[in-house]
């Protein structure tokens, strides 16, 4: 197995999309190709993979650079099914937590997971629950925001029941309490990112986003270990499952 970074141009960019984020991420979740691309192309998006020694690919992570407020964000992570469980998952990890970091120098490095509690496991997609704990090993911590992922292009939906989670933060990224972040860097980004994502209406969901950004002393980061105390976003009208 060999990690390997994927540039603008590479054919292998197709493979991994169709290969191996279609199957894993519904469409309502899933950046399009040309997304992909432009952002190889920009600077805006890295790609990292995981290659058997055949160089099939086993494994994919997509980041997405968020320059205005120096946030990068997981978006995508996932690894074939016949291949998980066998650590690919954790060197893309490894990845993040180096290469990416010395490449973008992020104030947070984020990723967006579907809640345990909105989302049923699936033999393709994969199991929410598992997903959360190999984050837990790996340190990550939730941030306490009810957060939806935006719309991502005309005609998609938002998909309520995610949890942004912190993996990783640079010093002075704390807010006035422990446990806490800056509230700064993530409004920026989550400003940027619904702004870019669908018209930026101040509805329920995304006032009681505002709230949670708004509380004093900072952002409080959650342990991952107890879901049901974890935030959880729901549409107007929607009861918390």
């Amino acid at each position: 197995m060999r990690v390997v970074d994927v540039a603008d141009g590479d054919p292998l960019l197709e493979t991994l999309y169709e290969d191996l984020l279609v199957p894993s991420f519904p469409p309502d979740e899933l950046e399009t190709l040309e997304w992909v691309r432009d952002g190889l192309a920009g600077g805006s998006v890295a790609v990292s993979a995981v290659l058997d020694d055949a160089g099939v690919p086993e494994a994919v992570a997509v980041g997405e650079w968020d320059a205005a407020g120096r946030v990068l964000l997981l978006s995508y992570l996932t690894v074939r099914p016949r291949a998980r469980s066998g650590g690919l998952g954790g060197l893309l990890m490894g990845v993040v937590a180096g290469a990416w970091q010395e490449r973008f120098r992020p104030l947070l490095t984020l990723a967006e997971v579907e809640h345990p509690l909105a989302h049923k496991a699936d033999g393709e997609r994969g199991d929410p629950a598992a997903r959360l704990r190999f984050y837990a090993r790996h340190g990550a911590r939730a941030l306490d925001i009810p957060y939806f992922q935006p719309a991502l292009r005309p005609g998609a939906e938002r998909v309520h029941g995610m949890l942004l989670l912190v993996l990783a933060r640079a010093s002075g990224t704390g807010g006035e309490r422990p446990d806490t972040v800056d509230p700064g860097p993530v409004r920026s980004f989550l400003e940027d990112y619904l702004l870019s994502g669908e018209e930026h209406r101040a509805d329920g969901p995304v006032l009681r986003m505002r709230d949670a950004l708004a509380r004093p002393g900072g952002v409080r980061l959650l342990p991952l270990d107890d879901v049901r105390a974890l935030p959880l976003s729901v549409p107007d009208g929607a009861v918390r499952p």
